[in-house]
């Protein structure tokens, strides 16, 4: 189970802080009045927005879980999105946490102290130069130790619940086979094309010196030479854009354009500086020829096992996390912040189900 766990750490770490400030939310029980209200003042009072298997969801938790949402999507204003949409997926999500909290107790699933103790020092090796950098870390986010390893627990539990629910996911031959008779020419096949050294240039006479060091020997000119010339003082004493230090590979199709001088060179040729704009001035070598190609089934069959069973897990959680929304027991008191049918005549005033609210 441990091992498991290690391997999702980064998954697990990521929802930690989210997890943790959530269930303050899940614990706070409001008073106010359900459904809009206005102070004698004019303002707008804090109110009930919903209950959640017995927990109030107050509008100022709802507009706290806004502005956590909004920093992760790096979403500055809200005149672009769709909030009704936006407050059913802060709903959603709070109803989720919600529901499997009721339902690892309802289970009895456990994590000891030694086990979440254990996870905490093994993230903390493994992300952390030490483990007093780690706990420095807990201290400046204001988050103690305690309540950082309680979450962990919390999560883990969760994990396990998951596990215990979706079950082990194999791929099978048939659908591996199946899934590369389909889209190998879509994933697995690679076109005609050649290997490329590249470089641009602010001004043609640099491009010229590059071009001048590359065919002042006789013969073809390989990868080694660009990469000796390339180091060359004079080069990076120059007005460079852009070089490769490795080929790249470009399919002959991309060959046209501003890169059509290089179509007509042969592999081993140094083609004429050209002109990609009014100021950068371009120089390529042809390397290598690389047939048309597809990788064989035996080549890409793990990696589309492990495509498969991700896919598969992914749904399987997501029918899940259903499952569990759809169980929780929930009242709506403001049914204008959520989405309505389009056919719905709901009383915003009026308790009604998630469902509706959707």
């Amino acid at each position: 189970m441990m091992k498991k766990l290690r391997e999702q750490m980064k998954w697990i770490m990521i929802i930690i802080v989210v997890a943790f400030l959530l269930s303050t939310f899940l614990m706070y029980e409001g008073r106010s009045s359900r459904g809009p209200r206005r102070n004698a003042d004019g303002t707008m009072a804090d109110y009930e927005v919903a209950k959640v298997n017995g927990h109030v969801l107050m509008r100022s938790e709802l507009e706290r879980l806004l502005r956590g949402t909004l920093e992760r999507m790096d979403q500055r204003s809200l005149a672009s999105l769709d909030m009704p949409a936006v407050y059913q997926s802060i709903l959603d999500q709070y109803i989720l946490e919600a529901q499997t909290e009721r339902e690892v107790s309802e289970r009895g699933i456990q994590v000891s102290d030694a086990e979440a103790e254990q996870m905490m020092k093994a993230y903390a090796d493994q992300y952390f130069p030490t483990r007093e950098a780690f706990y420095q870390t807990l201290q400046m986010s204001g988050i103690k130790v305690e309540d950082y390893k309680k979450d962990i627990a919390r999560q883990m539990a969760t994990e396990e619940l998951y596990r215990s629910e979706i079950g082990d996911v194999v791929a099978s031959e048939d659908q591996a086979l199946k899934f590369y008779d389909v889209m190998k020419d879509l994933f697995y096949r690679t076109p005609e094309g050649f290997m490329i050294d590249f470089a641009s240039f602010k001004s043609s006479e640099d491009a010229e010196a590059l071009r001048s060091r590359l065919t002042a020997a006789s013969g073809p000119v390989s990868s080694g030479d660009w990469t000796l010339a390339i180091s060359d003082d004079r080069l990076l004493s120059g007005d460079i854009a852009n070089v490769t230090k490795e080929p790249v590979f470009l399919p002959t199709s991309a060959l046209t354009g501003m890169f059509l001088p290089l179509a007509s060179l042969d592999v081993g040729e140094v083609s004429p500086v050209f002109s990609l704009s009014s100021e950068d001035f371009g120089l390529g070598l042809k390397t290598e020829h690389r047939p048309e190609s597809v990788r064989t089934y035996d080549e890409v069959s793990d990696d589309i096992r492990v495509m498969i069973r991700e896919q598969e897990l992914q749904q399987r959680t997501a029918d899940f996390q259903r499952r569990l929304r759809e169980k929780a027991q929930v009242e709506i008191y403001d049914p204008s912040l959520f989405p309505q049918p389009a056919s719905a005549d709901v009383k915003e005033t009026a308790p009604v189900s998630a469902d509706a609210a959707k």
